[in-house]
């Protein structure tokens, strides 16, 4: 009787823990959306910084200037564009 009703428990065990809504994939759930949880998080504050990045581009023009300069490199009609770089970081990188 004591087989029987072992078995019994074991067969309910791996019936709940393992199909579609059983207790281990329920925890794996949860555990995704946990990790979704903070990556949403993540890219909250991403977009915040953009909006922020945005409103201070749309503000301050001498902001808009020196990040059109060193991000595109653009220059001023009649101005001449100099770039230095370190030596080290000209050489070939080899593999």
């Amino acid at each position: 009787m004591a087989v029987v009703a072992g078995g019994a428990v074991l067969a309910l065990a791996l019936v709940l823990g393992t199909t579609r809504y059983g207790w281990i994939t329920m925890v794996r759930f949860d555990r995704r959306e946990r990790a979704l949880d903070r990556a949403l998080l993540v890219e909250l504050a991403r977009i915040e910084i953009l909006r922020q990045e945005r409103v201070r581009l749309l503000r301050d023009r001498r902001y808009l200037e020196a990040k059109a300069r060193e991000e595109l490199g653009m220059v001023r009609p009649g101005e001449v564009s100099y770039r230095f770089y370190r030596a080290d970081s000209l050489r070939k990188k080899r593999p």
